[in-house]
């Protein structure tokens, strides 16, 4: 009898293991392993009709396609470090494409992971159910064996509630029971931002998930709070999910009819884009999530990691920006996070931050004409949705000193947890504002031009001696 109820315990228990996970699947205990980037169409990948990645055409064969993609997916690889490429489909692609798409996803396969990603034109869901079917039978078909290939059910499902997208995942793995769930990706409910509505279903166990989370998501200004934007999107579910987009500049350009220069994502608060970067990077880093960089090749993109020349054989990539590759390569588990020291140099009068040497708790910060000195480095620190200013060479930070009239001087200040010590760093086009959380006045140059001069505080004004840029020390 004991033998027996061992015998019917063991059952059981693999019964409800069955309940929980289909055969063949093994949950996801973590993603860190999809070190990715897409290879988008220069019209962005809602097309109504054929996906061309950039530097595929029309005219391409199934010979000439494993030719682009040789050179672009290796060419990525190699810059980047990723082992991973998005790659996206729809039915027009899939059904008048598909001889010649198949070479460069065929190629792509023999280099590392590929991602097959559903994208609907219009509405978050697929405009004919059979087109969808016809569409992913002949993917599954033709890849659904290769352990290469993963299969991103549709990409940022917001035409469905989340009560229909969970059944309709569940349809897609009925239908393909053959396929492993854990290469089956689903995008969480609305734009990718709900995963726990996805996750939280156990029809759906074993599949991995994925999140997006991008600038225009939200409005944030620091990068704790983008780091816990992107937080409250994943939940509990950080092991089962990566992020399959995310990205910001990395060339010069412009949004709402400001212009930026090339943003330097290796140093903090640098602007508004620089906080998403490196807060969304860090909370990947530290999450232990694979992510799927927001493009690595599009044409025509300031958000694109490298920058294409030449067509089918004579592809080259180059990068555009290494201090974007740093961050990156950080969310993917990497150790450099980018530098540590800042010099804060102001726009009218070109002077920068100077602690002037001086360690006495309530002496006066200064300005200096730009040095090599240790006075001038400041490390930036994050202190909630507030950053602190750190001189490099005195310890001591700054400080507002409770200060509020107009021209009073900004101070420095031994470590507290005082609101005078909490600054806002704000987005102004390629310089920033700083505002202190107890004064509310911004720190300004005051048009002194004086070596050593004092650093004052004043209201908002508009003026360009408000007006600061942040950048690398050395």
């Amino acid at each position: 009898m004991r033998v027996l109820r061992m015998l019917m315990g063991c059952v059981l228990a693999l019964t409800a293991l069955l309940l929980v996970q289909p055969p063949g699947v093994q949950a996801a205990t973590s993603t860190s392993q999809y070190k990715g980037i897409n290879w988008a169409d220069q019209r962005d990948n809602f097309v109504n009709g054929v996906l061309y990645p950039s530097g595929l055409s029309s005219t391409d064969t199934y010979s000439s396609a494993s030719t682009v993609a040789d050179r672009v997916v290796g060419q990525l690889y190699s810059i980047t470090g990723a082992n991973t490429v998005r790659m996206p489909v729809n039915e027009p692609t899939v059904s008048s494409y598909w001889s010649t798409y198949t070479g460069a996803i065929d190629t792509a396969l023999t280099k590392g992971n590929v991602i097959l990603a559903y994208w609907a034109y219009s509405g978050g869901k697929p405009a004919s159910t059979t087109g969808f079917n016809q569409m992913w039978d002949t993917i599954v078909a033709k890849y659904g064996a290769n352990p290469n290939a993963y299969f991103e059910v549709i990409n940022e499902p917001y035409g469905y509630n989340t009560t229909d997208l969970d059944n309709f995942y569940n349809t897609w793995l009925n239908r393909y029971p053959s396929v492993p769930r854990g290469r089956v990706i689903l995008d969480g409910a609305g734009d990718a931002q709900n995963v726990p509505a996805v996750g939280g279903d156990s029809r759906l166990n074993g599949t991995l998930l994925a999140v997006h989370d991008y600038s225009f998501f939200a409005g944030y200004e620091d990068e704790n709070e983008w780091a816990n934007h992107l937080a409250s999107y994943i939940g509990g579910y950080a092991s089962r999910t990566i992020a399959t987009e995310w990205g910001g500049p990395m060339s010069p350009g412009s949004k709402n009819g400001v212009s930026y220069n090339t943003i330097d994502y290796s140093i903090p608060s640098g602007s508004f884009f620089a906080d998403y970067v490196r807060g969304i990077s860090s909370e990947l880093h530290n999450l232990g999530m694979g992510s799927v960089y927001w493009p690595g090749l599009r044409d025509g993109d300031w958000y694109s990691l490298t920058k294409k020349t030449g067509s089918g054989s004579s592809i080259a990539l180059s990068l555009v920006n290494a201090s974007g590759l740093l961050r990156l390569q950080y969310a993917w588990g990497g150790s450099d996070a980018g530098g540590t020291y800042v010099k804060i140099r102001n726009a009218a009068t070109g002077l920068s931050f100077d602690g002037l040497g001086r360690t006495s708790n309530g002496s006066n910060a200064g300005q200096g004409v730009a040095s090599s000195s240790t006075n001038q480095q400041w490390v930036i620190e994050n202190d909630g949705n507030y950053v602190r200013i750190k001189n490099r060479t005195t310890g001591l930070y700054l400080d507002g000193m409770g200060r509020t009239a107009n021209g009073s001087a900004v101070g420095q200040y031994a470590s507290s947890t005082s609101t005078n010590q909490q600054w806002s760093v704000i987005t102004d086009a390629n310089n920033v504002l700083i505002k202190n959380r107890g004064t509310g006045l911004y720190i300004d140059g005051m048009g002194r031009t004086a070596d050593g001069s004092d650093l004052g505080q004043w209201a908002s004004s508009g003026s360009t001696n408000q007006q600061w840029q942040i950048v690398a020390a050395g």
